[in-house]
């Protein structure tokens, strides 16, 4: 990639005739058309002489694409690195930027193709945006250090850690669902949108597993907290019998937004009147922070819908990575069934979100329990490691020592 003549070029050029060739309804859109006709009317091997081009359109949409991308990373554009690995500037939009000590050491790497390998940057079959961000965190730690087992520890880091943080929520969304669920068909009861605990605690009805000791701080803090404030953050209660219900963490935000419209359409008011004045009640229904839970799960389902779009084949990428796929796949299920309850919780998307929860748990854990077990010795390793080379340092400012000593004494 060290040839000059190829920086004599406009990028988005390049990228333009990379779209031409393998963009959708472009030519490789067509070349497969006319593959799929041709198989159905069984006479796909009059078109063996193109078969070649199916391969060779990819292949140069991928090259244009990764020269652009050394121009970028010349400019400093922090899009190179992720268009020189093979991603698209449309799979890019609105996608989480890598970090700066990240990003300069693979834009380095991008931009001085003669000097350094960039072929760790490229992107793997089946490799996610996300996926291939962890990867290349813990592959710059390697390039730095010259040390494999120490970005091994740092790439497990980063898996192991979001496991940690997703996981017990998951399980605390089934158990309390579970439970929800139980005490709906046994007393009744109402059921209660996750993400409301804490608005729960400090209005004095907190859930039955809360310490007795917290529930009293809590509903002490509520009490103290104007009423004006807590209704922004929790919810308005009022609102909440729009729905059949007392509290605004057991109220289908739906059924309220939908009645608070058909109140006001009764009223008089025009319907784009109505259904603004239905989606606000629904929002001071629901409180800032369930809101917000809610904003967040949407948030999350989108990400991970994109990741399990860009797996490719769903049986393909199950064969590559069984639980690996399981465990993406059903974080998508979990955090839509879970942005459905937080909006509307009833014992369809309660039970949903429990069910599901269970099995990104499980999955997740399946998925990274070989990184879990091996961690420990890999940590031992890199410490052993970053031990001699503070030793070989050491050595080094001593013997520096030493010789700055001699050069200085006169009598030497």
């Amino acid at each position: 990639m060290g040839d000059s003549s190829k920086r004599m070029a406009n990028p988005e050029d390049l990228e333009h005739l990379a779209k031409l060739l393998d963009g959708r309804g472009n030519l490789q859109d067509k070349l497969d058309e006319a593959f799929t006709r041709a198989s159905n009317l069984g006479v796909r091997d009059k078109l063996s002489t193109l078969k070649p081009m199916q391969g060779w359109t990819k292949d140069t949409s991928v090259d244009l694409r990764r020269r652009g991308a050394i121009l970028r990373a010349e400019n400093g554009d922090p899009l190179a690195a992720a268009l020189y690995a093979g991603f698209k500037t449309e799979d890019l939009k609105g996608k989480q930027q890598l970090p700066p000590d990240i990003l300069l050491i693979a834009n380095a790497s991008v931009a001085n193709g003669e000097k350094f390998n960039s072929d760790w940057l490229k992107r793997q079959p089946g490799e996610t945006y996300q996926d291939w961000i962890q990867r290349i965190k813990s592959d710059a730690v390697a390039k730095i250090s010259g040390n494999e087992n120490l970005g091994e520890v740092v790439g497990d880091y980063i898996d192991i850690t979001a496991m940690v943080s997703t996981v017990p929520g998951a399980f605390k969304v089934a158990a309390a669902g579970t439970m929800g669920l139980i005490k709906r068909f046994r007393k009744g009861d109402f059921l209660k949108a996750p993400g409301t605990t804490l608005a729960q605690i400090l209005k004095g009805k907190p859930p039955s597993y809360i310490p007795a000791r917290i529930a009293r701080l809590g509903a002490t803090i509520g009490a103290r907290t104007p009423a004006a404030v807590l209704n922004v953050l929790t919810g308005k209660d009022s609102y909440a019998v729009l729905s059949g219900q007392r509290w605004a963490w057991e109220a289908n935000l739906l059924k309220v937004g939908k009645n608070a419209s058909a109140l006001n359409r009764a009223a008089g008011a025009s319907k784009l009147s109505a259904f603004t004045s239905g989606a606000g009640t629904a929002l001071r229904t629901a409180g800032w922070w369930r809101a917000a839970g809610i904003g967040g799960s949407v948030i999350a389902t989108g990400v991970g819908a994109f990741d399990v779009i860009q797996e490719g084949n769903p049986v393909e990428a199950f064969k590559r990575d069984k639980a690996g796929y399981v465990a993406k796949v059903s974080g998508v299920a979990f955090n839509a069934s879970l942005t459905a309850a937080m909006v509307a919780p009833n014992p369809i998307t309660i039970g949903a979100a429990a069910v599901t929860g269970v099995v990104y748990g499980v999955a997740s854990i399946v998925d990274n329990w070989d990184k879990v077990k091996k961690w420990p010795g890999k940590v031992a390793d890199a410490g052993a490691w970053a031990g001699e080379k503070i030793s070989e340092g050491a050595g080094k400012l001593a013997d520096g020592a030493k010789k700055l000593g001699s050069a200085l004494n006169p009598f030497d």
